[in-house]
């Protein structure tokens, strides 16, 4: 569908560097990267509002890196939706048609399906002042999608949301993605979004593709220290290899793998969810050690817990019941554990 080969956007203070990504027909992609990564500059060098310096945008088997942004078949959504505050909402969503050469009737056609698919008959002559911020998404959603572009292109498109529209918003995102079987990229930071929505990702750090695949590749099989950190794996450490098992490095914890790690692997990683409390019932929970916790922190409906184990810190996430159901306190010895297959080496 789209393949960005050798590009590079170079900027006075910051430059896109040789990215290369194949994003497939009706992927949901998420390029997610730390602040500053340049996940929004590549999205607006896709839809040709920064003109690369140099490789190719492929769309469809056809190079369209110096075709003009209205001339691609691609809309995008920005975090803060854009809307034009002296136009109602039906003038927003009829906005571009006339620009794109979509006669008066097509454009009503597609405007009442999408009035009725994103639930907005009753706000339709609503000024955009008078809009909530899930109001707001979903008639920047339409004012794209009535172009019928073939790829979609969200910047940050639930950042801008708080909590009780959050959920509302991102459903409705995972709807229009299955119901009109669209191809979209979406740029996100956010971990739990970029989970629920997309199927395939990359991961971008200062201008260049650090990994690129499916979604649970990147998140439960880094291939670098700074990708597994980037995801979430907190518990990072050097290992040597010790027979069949893995020596954390300085230490005399033996760590048993799944599979053996390619011989360029020189770190290990567990994800703190995968860190089990007394799993000495589990026959499977091939590491298991004995240790001390060293501080509890709330997170949501679940508490990150720190513990010791031999001189290691480690972290844990568990429900918030088990506080109370196992009476766990700083300073309190623990039993915990993971199986071989929660062990990912890079």
């Amino acid at each position: 569908m789209i393949a960005l080969k050798h590009i590079c956007l170079t900027l006075p203070e910051f430059s896109l560097t040789d990215i290369c990504l194949e994003v497939h027909p009706h992927d949901f992609f998420a390029l997610i990267g730390p602040t500053g990564s340049g996940k929004s500059l590549l999205l607006e060098g896709i839809m040709g509002i920064m003109p690369f310096t140099s490789g190719s945008l492929i769309f469809e088997d056809t190079d369209i890196t110096r075709v003009p942004v209205e001339k691609r078949p691609l809309a995008l959504v920005y975090q803060d939706f854009a809307l034009f505050p002296h136009l109602d909402v039906t003038q927003n969503i009829l906005y571009g048609a006339g620009y794109h050469h979509i006669s008066k009737l097509e454009a009503r056609q597609r405007f009442d399906y999408l009035i009725s698919a994103l639930g907005l008959e009753k706000i339709v002559l609503r000024f955009p002042y008078n809009l909530s911020g899930g109001e707001k998404q979903r008639v920047a959603l339409a004012r794209s999608l009535i172009l019928n572009p073939k790829v979609l292109l969200l910047d940050e498109p639930l950042s801008a949301l708080d909590p009780v529209f959050h959920d509302e918003a991102r459903s409705l995102l995972k709807k229009v993605h299955k119901d009109l079987n669209m191809t979209i990229i979406m740029v996100s930071h956010n971990f739990e979004e970029v989970l629920y929505l997309a199927n395939r990702g990359a991961i971008i750090k200062d201008g260049k593709i650090m990994q690129q695949g499916s979604i649970q590749t990147l998140f439960e099989k880094p291939d670098s220290r700074f990708t597994a950190q980037f995801v979430g794996m907190k518990n990072i450490v050097s290992f040597e290899p010790h027979g069949q098992t893995l020596r954390i490095a300085g230490t005399r914890l033996d760590i048993v793998t799944e599979t053996p790690p390619d011989p360029d692997h020189h770190h290990l990683g567990v994800r703190p969810e995968n860190i089990l409390l007394n799993p000495s019932a589990s026959p499977v929970c091939q590491n298991y050690f004995s240790g001390t916790i060293t501080g509890i922190s709330p997170y949501g409906v679940f508490t990150r817990v720190h513990l010791d184990l031999k001189g290691m810190a480690f972290e844990a996430i568990w429900p918030k019941t088990f506080i109370k159901e196992f009476d766990l306190d700083t300073g309190k010895p623990v039993s915990v554990g993971f199986h071989p297959e929660s062990v990912h080496t890079f």
